[in-house]
């Protein structure tokens, strides 16, 4: 660790954006940064995710980087190239100004011009990486990376890259565990009849996955009659959020007080939710799966398909192994049989008997333990 001294003068900057997949451990690293330390946050301000983790961005020094991707071929990947380089000026701009020790990138597309600039700004530059196969733009910054950090062991990367790589877990924020905390103490403290389930496609909804899901439990609702008393919290995203009412209103009409719901297109409270929920289903998104692991709770994950290198399927299978289910997108014949399971209780009960051994840490103070020497 730096001493004092140089705790007191180190200035780092924090590049991350795009989703909360990106943005939540870069937050949870900031605000375990020393008091002292000098901290900046570069994100993007055009998508949704960008705008919901503002407010919990732990410095006022915040800088908003136009960048987007390389995609396609033709006119659209030319003007991915020409973004892509006024980005990386725009990004040595900022640097000059601020003039970071260290510069980490946790992903989204401010992140590979942030982290360019900082070595050709001769800061130290740290790449995070959360999934368990490296994307594109990771490959290519761990190239010039001093080190880089992995959520995963056994990660996906290239082999040059492997020499300069750790293992360091995934960094939950101070405000997901305290929420989790309290959703498991009222859970503990007002026990009733009811399942409580919660479906979430992380901080931009699934909307596949959402219609899985409600498909799937209104055909298990129309032909279980031991159907017991749930509780559904569900994390619809925007596009969603009017079908789910509708079709939650007129499941309750059906089963009467067999079903309560509570359903909202983003909840800075997911942690609360989590705690509260006896299972949850979710998309493979590091995050969310290293979330879920923490609290030790029972997952049927549904990877998005066709995530790079097949990570969302991947991730799950690494954290969990045999203590959670993972069901394809376009299976829906066995998701319906396993959500009937998990409902009924028997699987369900299995998997809570694997997990009573099951811990994993946050992964906070393995960062700041690399990024402050």
């Amino acid at each position: 660790m730096l001493n004092n001294k140089k705790i007191k003068s180190i200035r780092i900057c924090i590049a991350a954006g795009g989703t909360g997949g990106h943005i939540a451990p870069a937050i949870a690293v900031a605000e375990k940064l020393p008091k002292d330390a000098d901290i900046f946050f570069i994100t993007g301000k055009s998508r949704k995710a960008e705008q919901r983790f503002l407010s919990e961005i732990p410095t006022s020094k915040v800088f908003f980087l136009d960048a987007k991707p390389i995609v396609g071929k033709g006119l659209g990947a030319f003007k991915g190239i020409v973004s892509a380089f006024s980005s990386l000026k725009d990004a040595v701009e900022i640097l000059k100004k601020i003039k970071p020790d260290v510069v980490v990138g946790f992903g989204g597309y401010v992140s590979g011009p942030s982290l360019l600039a900082g070595k050709i700004l001769k800061s130290r530059v740290f790449i995070f990486e959360q999934n368990s196969v490296m994307g594109l733009a990771n490959k290519i910054s761990s190239i010039f990376a001093d080190k880089i950090l992995l959520s995963f062991p056994e990660s996906e990367i290239p082999n040059f890259s492997k020499k300069k790589s750790v293992v360091v877990g995934f960094p939950l924020r101070n405000k997901f565990k305290e929420h989790l905390e309290e959703g498991m103490k009222e859970k503990h403290e007002k026990k009733d009849e009811f399942l409580k389930i919660l479906i979430t496609g992380g901080s931009q909804g699934a909307l596949s996955l959402n219609k899985l899901f409600t498909k799937s439990l209104k055909k298990i609702a129309e032909s279980d009659t031991n159907l017991p008393h749930l509780k559904i919290f569900h994390q619809t995203g925007d596009l969603f959020f009017d079908e789910a009412q509708i079709f939650y209103s007129s499941l309750k009409q059906k089963l009467n007080s067999k079903i309560d719901y509570s359903i909202f297109p983003f909840s800075e409270k997911i942690g609360y939710y989590i705690g509260l929920a006896d299972f949850i289903i979710s998309r493979g998104g590091a995050g969310t799966v290293f979330e879920i692991a923490y609290a030790k709770k029972p997952a049927i994950f549904v990877p998005l398909p066709k995530s790079i290198g097949d990570h969302q399927f991947k991730n799950p299978l690494k954290i969990f192994g045999d203590k959670c289910v993972i069901v394809r997108q376009d299976n829906e014949g066995r998701f319906e049989v396993i959500l009937k399971e998990f409902i009924s209780g028997d699987l369900l009960s299995d998997l809570k008997d694997k997990l009573k051994d099951f811990s994993i840490e946050d992964g906070s103070k393995r960062i700041l333990d690399i990024i402050l020497q």
